[in-house]
């Protein structure tokens, strides 16, 4: 059989209507068993994505069936938001020791693309201590949700089990999806969905590459032992052992951990959950930023602009600590150092076009119109249909001598907002200013 073609289901499988709803942790080999389903069912299969689609009704079960016969909904489940308690559901929950999850999926999130946060500090060591720090909160409520007590309409499926015999996984969830699975088709579904197999490295029958975790480009022994101790210990109904060594206990790990879980317990004597993950973790740039916006709140405006100055000065890539500086030099009634807005914080507030035409607004106000020019092109290419972000950059063109390039900025800016008076200014002395310089 030709590699992508639909596989016809029978009509008697079409007689019960059935909704599959997932829950996976993320690359525990969902999109596989979504292919094998696509092949399985073909038409009569309708996939929720759930993310992506703008369309996308963001319900479970989704509004949207339309007139399939079964309907497929993806989600990790990040907020605990899926219902348990859909009796006529099959319920798929996907999952994977916590290792080689992390850092398949570090992969996708160090992924560079337009308006995600900055790549560059997305690649530090801080941020990956973070992103492990949530993760492994999120594979304990994921284990306490639908491991501890599992639901009796469910298919669980482990990654390992999954890639190791997908026939066998296949046709457990077509039992409970159907009552019945032919098994020369599911044989044909795998072999057809199996990935494209390539002529170097080791693969496993099913055609993907078991994982050496030694080998990834982000294996940090000493951040991934520590992540791998909490969430063994605190999931033992996954059933995993261990791949590293590391301890949790006193690690700074632990601290940001307590920092993000209200429901982690702090030790004897400690009240103040923040006060106690500093105390492990150090001065960290997502706690002092924390620390910073407390101190905003309780009225303590210049602590706070001096602790987010240190974090910016050591970590200029830290792109959400910029906010609340300058809201912190607001309330003092100041305006930020400009030099704190170098070019690695432009490169910081990459994902972030409203703060960066707040940074281009001081820049030009201490006369570094180059710097400002720089930031609010920035802000314009990111933000595209914002007319705030074609003004300011048309006007800090102007400013530098450049009526020509400002020109199609004023133009934007009055286009977008028609009736704004500043705007239509802005245009007139672009104008003016190129027909003068071409006259010269």
């Amino acid at each position: 059989m030709p590699d992508g073609a639909n596989i016809p289901v029978e009509d008697s499988m079409t007689q019960s209507p059935k909704l599959l709803v997932g829950a996976s942790i993320p690359r525990s080999g969902h999109h596989f068993l979504q292919n094998m389903l696509a092949k399985f069912f073909g038409p009569e299969l309708r996939y929720c994505e759930f993310y992506s689609p703008k369309d996308c009704c963001r319900q479970i079960p989704c509004t949207k069936r339309g007139d399939f016969a079964f309907l497929y909904q993806k989600s990790h489940d990040r907020q605990m938001e899926v219902p348990k308690s859909i009796d006529q559901a099959v319920y798929v929950i996907q999952y994977r020791h916590p290792v080689p999850e992390a850092l398949s999926d570090r992969e996708l999130d160090v992924a560079d693309g337009i308006g995600r946060a900055s790549l560059n500090y997305r690649l530090s060591r801080e941020h990956y201590s973070f992103w492990l720090a949530a993760k492994a909160v999120y594979y304990r409520r994921f284990h306490d949700k639908w491991l501890a007590e599992r639901v009796a309409n469910g298919v669980y499926l482990d990654y390992a089990e999954l890639t190791a015999d997908p026939a066998g996984a296949l046709e457990r969830l077509l039992l409970a999806a159907t009552g019945q699975a032919d098994r020369a088709r599911i044989e044909a579904v795998v072999e057809a969905a199996r990935p494209v197999r390539v002529s170097t490295g080791a693969r496993d029958a099913t055609g993907f590459r078991p994982r050496v975790v030694q080998d990834s480009p982000h294996f940090d022994a000493d951040l991934l032992g520590a992540f791998e101790d909490y969430v063994i210990g605190h999931t033992p109904h996954f059933g995993y052992a261990r791949m590293l060594e590391g301890r949790i206990e006193g690690h700074p790990l632990q601290g940001l951990i307590l920092a993000i879980d209200e429901a982690e317990p702090l030790l004897p004597g400690q009240q103040d959950r923040l006060l106690a993950a500093i105390a492990l973790a150090g001065e960290h740039p997502e706690l002092m930023i924390r620390l910073a916006q407390r101190e905003l709140q309780s009225g303590q405006a210049e602590a706070a602009a001096e602790r987010l100055r240190q974090v910016l000065q050591q970590h200029p890539y830290c792109g959400h600590a910029y906010a609340p500086l300058l809201q912190a030099y607001k309330a003092l009634g100041l305006p930020p150092p400009a030099e704190l807005f170098s070019g690695n914080s432009l490169l910081g507030l990459s994902g972030r076009p409203e703060v960066l035409m707040e940074v281009g607004r001081i820049l030009l106000d201490a006369g570094q119109v180059v710097n400002a020019v720089a930031a609010l092109a920035m802000a314009a290419a990111l933000a595209p249909g914002n007319a705030k972000a074609h003004h300011l950059l048309g006007s800090a063109l102007l400013k530098a001598g450049k009526p020509g390039q400002a020109l199609p900025h004023a133009e934007l800016a009055l286009e977008m907002n028609p009736d704004n008076a500043a705007a239509a200014n802005l245009l007139t002395a672009a104008r003016r200013r190129l027909a003068g310089s071409r006259a010269a």
